[in-house]
C-alpha cells in the first residue's frame, strides 16, 4: 500500500450495530475497496431482517473515488426499499444536500444530523 496516512481510509464497523441496525464510521478516502468491505455486511443484514436501519457517521472524507460513487449509487438503487431509515452525522453542507437528494429515491425515512446532534440522532434512529 502506497498511500500516505492523509489518503487512508476507513469504513469502520460500530460496536452499537445489533440486530436491523448497521452503524458505522466513514473517513478518509474512500474508493471501491472501501465498498467491496461495507456492502456484503448491509447485503447479510437485509437479508436477514428485511429492512434495516442505518446510522452512518461522516468524519473527514477527504473524497470518494469514481468507482466508489457508481457502487454507492448501484446499491442504493438496488436496495431502495430495504431501508427503514438512515441517520447522517457530519458536518459538511453536501452531506446535508445528499441526504436531500436521495430522499425521492427510497422509501427510508432520511435525516442529516452535525455532530453535536449525535445524541440525537441515536435517539432518532432508534425509535
Amino acid at each position: 500500500m502506497n498511500r500516505t496516512i492523509k489518503e487512508m481510509s476507513m469504513i469502520q464497523l460500530l460496536e452499537e450495530s445489533r440486530d436491523d441496525l448497521v452503524a458505522f464510521r466513514i473517513s478518509g478516502h474512500i474508493d471501491k475497496n472501501d465498498y467491496e468491505v461495507m456492502l456484503p455486511v448491509l447485503e447479510e443484514k437485509i437479508k436477514q431482517h428485511g429492512k434495516i436501519r442505518v446510522f452512518a457517521e461522516v468524519q473527514e472524507v477527504a473524497d470518494y473515488s469514481i468507482e466508489a460513487l457508481w457502487e454507492d449509487v448501484k446499491f442504493d438503487f438496488k436496495h431502495a426499499s430495504d431501508f427503514s431509515r438512515a441517520a447522517i452525522i457530519g458536518d459538511k453542507a453536501w452531506i446535508d444536500w445528499l441526504t436531500v437528494l436521495a430522499k425521492p429515491f427510497t422509501t427510508a425515512e432520511i435525516k442529516y444530523f452535525d455532530f453535536t446532534q449525535r445524541e440525537q440522532a441515536w435517539q432518532w434512529i432508534n425509535e
